[in-house]
């Protein structure tokens, strides 16, 4: 049911977190993101002795090699001042892209200085091939996923300058596409520009067939597209589509619920899954009303149509990892305990890391409790930041993320140095 098959933890100095996991589609590398000696959090990277680090790892769990690249503050600039983010998406020829932000410093991936917002792409064996800013506005990242045809999408929240007719400074979010020499093809809007904070943030992007991208997030205020407008009084999810030229398929929003759509997955035919967290209202998908659950999976049509949707009971942070037939993994931190009954509360070893595994249909096909052994009951550093499939075509699964207390993840317990990144591989399970 979801055996670890192999598991890597290294304990190094300082505090380690997880930002992004992907296997080349023939399933023999498996690369990762992450920053070392931070105290940022997921994706982020601050403060004296920061880091960005990429591993390719054999499919059997072998380091191949680690490039490290340090923040440096800029001239008169305390060096715990310095901040940056990390995104990284692996392309179908086996090349990576990179989203570097950094702040009030820079970061060298071999061509020099980069400081502010880049796209860079990486050869499989981790060297260099260009970096380019495509941004003339301040953007910050969100999400980015290589396609599965041609160079990357890239998820951003601008902010343009004070415009004093509105007396704000408008916000929006984006979608770029960005071609495999950099040049970018297209920029979106998700919504129109507001005001007060409102807008449209997709914080998670899947590469789906023909060069087409599926998104996934929450909005507040009014989400305007020219397929449709919806308006809401707290935040609320959406997902949907973009064709390959950037104009819009198809848009689901929920204005009744307030939430998020925090993991967004793709399979070969265009099917879309994803997963999500509610903080109030109650979520319906077609023909499913799961009420005012804490967080919920569903599945859509290539064309937009309800499949199905199933609570995922009290989840935090849940993340999607699609099989290119449809199969699908979530993995996050559940506030259920799976003793003494499933559904129980231990107040003590609450919550668990946890991955479940469903068929085409909804069916739960296993689910697996990674048990933790002390902490405090709200954590911020337990997650699975990243999932994905391993590439193999076997049902085989991958989950990146961050601990900081001794958990079991399937090869005994475990004790991290402070907070540290573990890898692991899980089996499909007997029905694959």
């Amino acid at each position: 049911m979801g055996e670890t098959i192999w598991l890597r933890h290294e304990a190094l100095p300082g505090e380690d977190f997880a930002a992004s996991v992907a296997a080349s589609s023939d399933g023999q590398a498996i690369y990762t993101a992450s920053m070392n000696g931070s105290m940022g959090g997921p994706h982020l990277a601050a403060g004296s002795g920061a880091r960005f680090v990429l591993k390719r790892f054999s499919a059997s769990g072998q380091v191949q090699w680690t490039r490290e690249y340090p923040l440096v503050a800029s001239a008169g600039t305390p060096p715990d001042d310095v901040w940056g983010r990390l995104f990284m998406s692996v392309g179908p020829t086996g090349d990576l892209y990179l989203l570097t932000e950094v702040h009030q410093g820079s970061v060298d991936l071999g061509s020099g200085p980069l400081s502010g917002l880049y796209v860079s792409r990486m050869s499989s064996s981790g060297e260099l091939q260009w970096s380019g800013s495509f941004s003339s506005i301040t953007e910050r990242v969100l999400a980015v996923v290589a396609s599965r045809e041609d160079g990357v999408f890239v998820s951003v929240r601008a902010t343009y300058p004070y415009a004093p007719e509105r007396q704000c400074s408008l916000t929006e979010g984006a979608i770029y596409r960005i071609a495999s020499s950099g040049a970018v093809v297209w920029r979106t809007r998700v919504g129109e520009p507001q005001c007060d904070g409102y807008g449209a943030d997709v914080v998670s992007l899947a590469a789906q067939p023909g060069g087409a991208v599926a998104l996934g997030g929450s909005f507040s205020g009014v989400l305007q597209t020219p397929i449709g407008s919806f308006s809401t009084s707290v935040t609320s999810p959406f997902f949907g589509t973009l064709y390959p030229d950037g104009r819009w398929n198809w848009l689901k929003a929920f204005s009744q619920s307030h939430g998020q759509v925090t993991s967004i997955g793709s399979s070969a035919k265009g099917t879309v899954v994803g997963a999500g967290v509610l903080f109030g209202g109650s979520f319906t998908w077609g023909n499913d009303s799961l009420g005012t659950v804490p967080s919920f999976l569903f599945v859509a049509e290539s064309t937009g149509a309800p499949r199905w949707a199933k609570s995922l009971g009290r989840t935090e942070r849940p993340v999607v990892a699609v099989e290119p037939a449809g199969r699908v993994v979530v993995a996050g931190l559940s506030r259920d305990f799976p003793t003494p009954a499933p559904g129980s509360t231990d107040p003590v070893q609450n919550p668990q890391l946890f991955a479940r595994r469903f068929n085409l249909e909804g069916k739960l096909l296993w689910n697996r409790f990674f048990v933790r052994s002390g902490g405090p009951p709200n954590l911020f550093s337990e997650e699975v930041v990243s999932a994905a499939h391993s590439g193999e075509g076997n049902g085989n699964t991958l989950l990146f993320g961050h601990f900081s207390h001794t958990e079991d993840l399937g090869k005994g317990p475990l004790t991290p140095t402070g907070t540290d990144t573990f890898l692991l591989k899980l089996g499909p399970g007997p029905e694959f």
